[in-house]
């Protein structure tokens, strides 16, 4: 085979640091295009972005050519520098990310929980949201 072939499926979340409610609105479709640029650049192919004032929700197709800190690091070192010169100087994002594996048959139903998130956060704290995420992924929550 010539070239090799990569289709892994990603649900990424992050936060801002100290969950600051950095990315309202305008600033939140600018940050979440400017991601999509990032992973299209990077090889991967962005699917859904979408979050709330502190935190981000990616699905997304990873890049075959970075490991997946790799394409974190990225995402997160270039946004945040690119949030900072443009709109506050005080921006960073949280040290660490989650990131779970996502089936081809899955992509719909989590697109459409990503799309959801403003509507989803009325009902659900953003840390009982994680909680959730990590009992699905995970045998039992993490403390």
């Amino acid at each position: 085979m010539p070239d090799s072939f990569c289709h892994l499926a990603a649900h990424i979340v992050f936060s801002t640091r100290n969950r600051k409610t950095w990315l309202k609105p305008p600033h939140q479709e600018d940050m979440y295009a400017y991601i999509a640029g990032i992973i299209n650049q990077t090889g991967g192919r962005p699917i859904k972005i979408n979050g709330i004032d502190d935190h981000v929700h990616i699905l997304c197709l990873l890049p075959k050519d970075l490991s997946p800190t790799q394409f974190m690091a990225k995402i997160k070192a270039n946004s945040s520098k690119w949030f900072r010169e443009k709109h506050n100087p005080e921006f960073h994002w949280q040290d660490g990310y989650a990131m779970f594996s996502v089936s081809k048959s899955q992509i719909p139903e989590v697109e459409k929980y990503i799309a959801d998130q403003k509507e989803h956060h009325f009902n659900v704290s953003a840390w009982a949201e994680f909680d959730a995420l990590l009992k699905k992924h995970v045998d039992g929550a993490i403390d």
